[in-house]
Order: structure tokens, then sequence, then C-alpha cells
């Protein structure tokens, strides 16, 4: 990934203007579900030709473990999605569509498939298209990716109003820090 990404602190997203500034969308799960928490939103320069948002949510998997989720919504050849599935490439692979997805979010009330993205071992990824943009869905640890077996529905969050400000917040996730 060659653009530079602002990361932005949960607390400081959500009673700012950063989330209402952004040129896209900030996927967030709404409802929340139990026990997850914001941890944090990362974006690229609102100046560059293309652009990226990532939202992080912490909370545990089915069977109790915890688990990080990452969101990251993205135009075409960005690369930020691929960094975080810690692949070298920009896109997510040529077998994303082919098939019958792995898994279905539903994205502001439509279905959005999604497809299993070879990536590094630690983690498990899915990809798919929603509103124009790629999706990608980074779960930590890859044992965790029963989550996405259960159907999340996923809004915009410069869309929520006065929500923004009773989302559950935690401290800022080292995964969102860029080596």
């Amino acid at each position: 990934m060659d653009r530079p990404l602002c990361i932005v602190d949960p607390f400081a997203a959500v009673m700012g203007e950063e989330i209402h500034a952004l040129s896209m969308p900030l996927w967030v799960p709404w409802p929340v579900p139990l026990d997850w928490t914001f941890t944090g939103l990362a974006h690229t320069d609102r100046m560059l030709d293309v652009g990226a948002t990532v939202s992080c949510w912490s909370g545990h998997d089915a069977f109790g473990d915890p688990a990080e989720v990452l969101l990251v919504c993205e135009e075409a050849g960005t690369g930020v999605g691929s960094h975080f599935a810690g692949l070298p490439m920009s896109y997510p692979g040529s077998h994303v569509g082919e098939g019958p997805p792995h898994a279905k979010f539903s994205v502001e009330g439509r279905p959005v498939p999604l497809w299993v993205v070879e990536s590094a071992a630690d983690r498990a990824v899915y990809a798919g298209e929603a509103a124009g943009r790629w999706l990608w869905v980074v779960v930590h640890p890859a044992e965790s990716s029963a989550i996405v077996v259960h159907p999340i529905n996923l809004v915009d969050a410069r869309e929520l109003g006065a929500e923004l400000t009773v989302l559950p917040v935690g401290e800022i996730s080292p995964r969102l820090v860029l080596d």
C-alpha cells in the first residue's frame, strides 16, 4: 500500500466531525453486536484520487474468545484492504465473485455476497462489492471467522446522527497502526 492512512482515535471519531467529513462510506455494524466496541477509524487523505475507510471493532466470537473485525471500504486499486489482509496485491483476487459466496452481509438493507480471500494465516478475510466499492472483512484471529456466518447489517456511519455518540467505544486497536 503506497497511500498513507490517517488514524483516528475512536473517542475523537464519535465526538468530532471526522466521520461526517469522510468522502466515502465508513461501514459500521448496526445494531452493534452485544459486547462489541468501536476501536478505531482509518482513512486515506481526502485529497487523493482513490479513497478508503476502515472501521475496527473488538468483541467476542460465538465461542466467547476475543476477536477483532476490520471493515474496509475502498475504491479499486487503493490497496488498503489487501494491506490489512496481508496480501502483496491491491485487489482481493480473481476468484472473488465466482461460485456461491461463503458469507453474506447486509449493507444498507441490500444483501452483499462475500467470498473467502486467501490471506495471511493469522486472519480470515472475505471480500465483495458494496455501493460500487470493495468491502473487505478482516477477522482476527482466523479461528474467529464464524463471526461472518451470522448475518451482520452494515450502515454508513456518516448517516448516523446522534446515534454516533452512543456507539460503544474502546481503546484504539494496534491493528490500525501500519508497519
